[in-house]
């Protein structure tokens, strides 16, 4: 509207001007005019948002004015306001929207600063920016760019909470003096706090405006006799706001000024084109002053979209007023909302036609099953167990970081119930607990994690400013629990608030039936607030292919302590398993960094029996240059660790893909939503030192040559230095580096294999393949070097610490790499090895012959030729 024509509408009429039975003239001026003098100080100040919020469409006073105009399109002749609650209004009207400025903090920037919404917007942006670009980011020093990205987040996320202060808060001047937005103290004092919630309440659900604001406020003595009645008013004010999407909200020039970008052009496009709404009988009409091209499909379905949005206030706040028996507005609707082609006949498309054909998932259950189970996680069942743990820690991490307690705080209880037959198995928690609106939101959204949800934000403000840094990521992890079974139960508190307000969630068919939502039982609540899980498993857990027989650790059945271990191993929660009369502690937080050996790979391990400690402890923390413990692990090579295949890289505490080579935990970030497999925090430097330490270690304690030549293949993978290990079996001896060097110095020739060591082969070999493992002589001028795969890690992503281009049997080891370069290196002037067959070694008398490298000593002009090659 233009200038002051928002006094010709009919709700500003029918309570300030025109005369009225049940109000003086002078009532109706005193409220009017401080109403006025009100605007005069809010121009100034939603002036500032265009500024601040670049790139919205019109939020100035044009945008309040009008609102008088759709408040009087859905109330005249239906609906009425005395002058006092006009005055509530219009004040409400005018805050609503105004704190989207600094202006609308006192110290501006600064007072935003100290918010928690600004404080979890920072730490989110760090997150994703260190998650997206491997660069940390100090949320306390953010560079400019970075604060002009989360002023509007911020600003937008608190207007309304930061509406509710402004009637009563003052601005300071540079003399001191206090200037307010409602001049009259009087005034100020008694309907201030009521404006500000009902400005507040635009931003409220509509079951939350009928829980806070049922109780009408009564007559200020010294002004008036009339009560104001706040759930009316609030009504009036979002249903008023959310009608005002025509042309004035987005002029054609202003835009082009603005130049908006991304979803706010699609607001500006659609608007654009809108003409002021009018009412149809019940229904309210929108129209559009010219059609929607091709090019303006996106923005047609933006409207399509945003006046659906509108037609839902409608109805729920015609549900409201109806059933407190009171008035009502005229309109319950909006034309077209719901149908595309029926909106179509008023906010008219040309050249194409809108249908609702968007991708959809006709099958969610056959989706997320396939998605959410097996197809995603494989065969296991212990990873629906792993799921359920990293959901309890994440919930338990939350409670720490909210009520600041120690970093060692809380407990999750693992247990299988016998219950008249049935198996149960049951996954508790004492962490933060779920809300209903969480437990029928993001837990149930397959695909949205709630810790990175905007609702996160609003459920538990303050808690990304605290450290929040969950586990789950990607908003699966829960669906994996229909692997074990289709009946699930999941009983939830949060711990802020009382018995009465904890609720159970009731699977009865998995995924294919809607769940069931019920006030629980208090006394089956986890008695100091949290979760508990609950599966009925289709398979008994005691038989072969239950959940105590993960293929994973072999065949055999584990006790549940033992493979809730080997399934969280490091996590930063205390985990216990349940019995039917007592508790076992399995683990507890940063007990893995003191473990002896033994005890580590019986932890990994859930199969293995060792129980002594090992006669020499060669496990060894990685820790990187700034003192962080990035895993505790000692090389085996797997030839002598197949029975205990303890080596596992962990995400998070938690087990993720299986570790060659190495026994122990390595810290790991997942590659995978599925998080089987990870990849380890350890870098380059802080691999290889430890490496050099393993091969100290090895070579000073470990007799088997064999392995030691092993391990140096290993730990040149790594990086690191093998010192003393054995590299080369020469004729009867294995040598280490400087053994070889010193042999070659000494030697003329020398016949050498790198494919590893020399073994029966049926097609050359006249002898029976006992008598060749049991006799073979290797030869004195015959060497081998063992082809050892010294990849710790290989999969579909590829292998690590190295990645490798070529398959393990197309190059050459790490070894024979080393060994190559040291034959360059004595015998400088030779030009390379030549392929010949040559005599290894014997059995018996018989000799045995192999294509090998042979290499010759450089030689002197007055030496003779050595003999030709077979």
């Amino acid at each position: 509207m233009d200038g002051l024509e928002f006094r010709q509408t009919w709700l500003w009429s029918h309570a300030f001007v025109n005369p009225r039975t049940d109000s003086s003239t002078g009532e109706q001026e005193y409220f009017r005019n401080q109403l006025l003098a009100m605007r005069d100080k809010a121009v100034q100040l939603v002036s500032r948002i265009a500024v601040d919020m670049a790139g919205m469409t019109v939020h100035d006073i044009t945008h309040l004015d009008a609102l008088w105009e759709t408040a009087s399109l859905v109330a005249e002749g239906a609906l009425t306001v005395n002058p006092p609650e006009a005055f509530v209004l219009g004040a409400s009207i005018l805050l609503h929207d105004a704190a989207m400025s600094l202006a609308a903090y006192p110290n501006g920037l600064a007072d935003l600063r100290e918010t928690l919404a600004w404080k979890d917007a920072a730490a989110r942006l760090a997150l994703a920016r260190a998650e997206s670009t491997g660069k940390q980011v100090d949320p306390e020093h953010l560079t400019s760019d970075l604060i002009n990205q989360i002023v509007p987040e911020v600003l937008r996320r608190l207007h309304a909470e930061q509406a509710e202060s402004l009637a009563a808060q003052p601005w300071i001047t540079k003399d001191g003096q206090q200037i307010y937005l409602i001049d009259d103290p009087e005034l100020r004092h008694f309907y201030g706090q009521t404006i500000g919630r009902i400005a507040h309440s635009h931003w409220w659900s509509v079951q939350k405006v009928e829980d806070e604001l049922a109780q009408d406020l009564g007559a200020m003595a010294q002004r008036t006799n009339k009560v104001v009645d706040r759930v009316k008013l609030a009504c009036l004010l979002r249903i008023a706001d959310a009608l005002h999407l025509d042309s004035r909200r987005a002029p054609r020039f202003a835009r082009a000024l603005v130049n908006p970008v991304g979803i706010s052009d699609l607001h500006w496009a659609f608007q654009e084109r809108l003409a002021k709404p009018h009412v149809e009988l019940d229904a309210i009409v929108f129209t559009a002053g010219k059609a929607f091209e091709h090019a303006d499909a996106e923005a047609w379905w933006l409207a399509f979209d945003t006046l659906n949005a509108v037609d839902r206030e409608l109805h729920d706040v015609d549900l409201l007023l109806r059933n407190r028996g009171r008035e009502v507005l005229k309109a319950r609707r909006v034309k077209g909302a719901g149908s595309p082609e029926m909106l179509a006949r008023t906010v008219g498309t040309q050249g194409w036609r809108p249908v609702d054909a968007r991708l959809q998932a006709s099958d969610v259950p056959r989706i997320i099953e396939n998605l959410g189970g097996a197809k995603l996680y494989g065969d296991d069942p212990t990873v629906a167990l792993r799921e359920l743990i990293q959901n309890g820690a994440d919930a338990v991490q939350a409670r720490r970081r909210l009520e600041e307690r120690s970093s060692n705080w809380g407990k999750i209880t693992v247990g299988i119930d016998n219950r008249d037959g049935d198996h149960w198995l049951t996954v508790e928690d004492n962490g933060i607990g779920m809300s209903e609106m969480v437990l029928t939101g993001p837990l149930l959204d397959f695909g949205t994690s709630f810790w990175r949800s905007p609702m996160a934000l609003e459920e538990f403000p303050g808690l990304m400013a605290a450290g929040m840094q969950a586990i789950g990521r990607f908003g699966i992890g829960f669906f994996s629990v229909f692997m074990l079974g289709s009946k699930v139960k999941v009983f939830s508190r949060r711990s802020d608030r009382g018995k009465g307000d904890g609720r159970l969630l009731e699977f009865n068919g998995g995924t294919s039936m809607r769940p069931i939502l019920a006030p629980a039982d208090p006394k089956k609540l986890p008695i100091d607030g949290g979760t508990r899980v609950e599966v009925l498993l289709k398979t008994d857990p005691f038989k072969r292919g239950g959940i105590l027989y993960p293929g994973v650790y072999g065949n055999n059945r584990l006790q549940l302590e033992r493979l809730v271990a080997a399934v969280a191993p490091n996590l930063d929660v205390e985990i216990a398993v349940a019995g039917e009369t007592s508790g076992s502690l399995v683990a507890t937080p940063g007990d893995w960094l003191s473990l002896s050996q033994t005890q580590i790979v019986r932890r990994l391990n859930p199969h293995s029996t060792e129980e002594k400690a090992a006669e020499n402890s060669f496990i060894r923390p990685l820790v990187d240059a700034a003192g962080n413990v990035l895993g505790r692990a000692f090389i085996e090579p797997d030839q002598f660790s197949w029975r205990t295949a303890g080596g596992w890289v962990t995400v998070a505490g938690l087990r993720a893909n299986r570790l060659r080579h190495v026994q122990g935990i390595l810290l790991g970030e997942p590659d995978t939503a599925s998080r089987d497999a990870a990849t380890p925090l350890a870098d380059a430097d802080t691999l290889a030192r430890w490496a050099t330490e393993q091969a100290t270690l090895i070579a000073a304690h470990i007799r088997d040559e064999e392995r030691q030549a092993k391990t140096a293949e290993i730990v040149l993978e790594c990086g690191g230095e093998i010192g003393d290990l054995k590299i080369v079996k020469w004729g009867a001896d294995w040598l280490n580096t400087s053994e070889f060097v010193d042999r070659l110095s000494s030697s003329n020739r020398l016949n050498i294999s790198f494919s590893g060591e020399f073994s029966y082969d049926e097609e050359t070999d006249d002898i029976h393949p006992r008598e060749f493992r049991q006799d073979f002589s290797q030869a004195d001028d015959a060497a081998y070097v063992l082809k050892v795969e010294g990849a710790i890690l290989r999969g579909n992503a590829g292998s690590w610490p190295r990645p490798q281009l070529l398959s393990a049997s197309a190059r050459d080891s790490n070894v024979a790499e080393l060994v190559r370069s040291l034959i360059a290196k004595v015998w400088r002037e030779n030009a390379g090895p030549t392929s010949a067959i040559v005599v290894v070694g014997t059995v018996g008398v018989e000799e045995i012959y192999r294509e090998i490298d042979c290499y010759d000593a450089p030689r002197l002009e007055t030496e003779p030729e050595p003999p030709p090659f077979l």
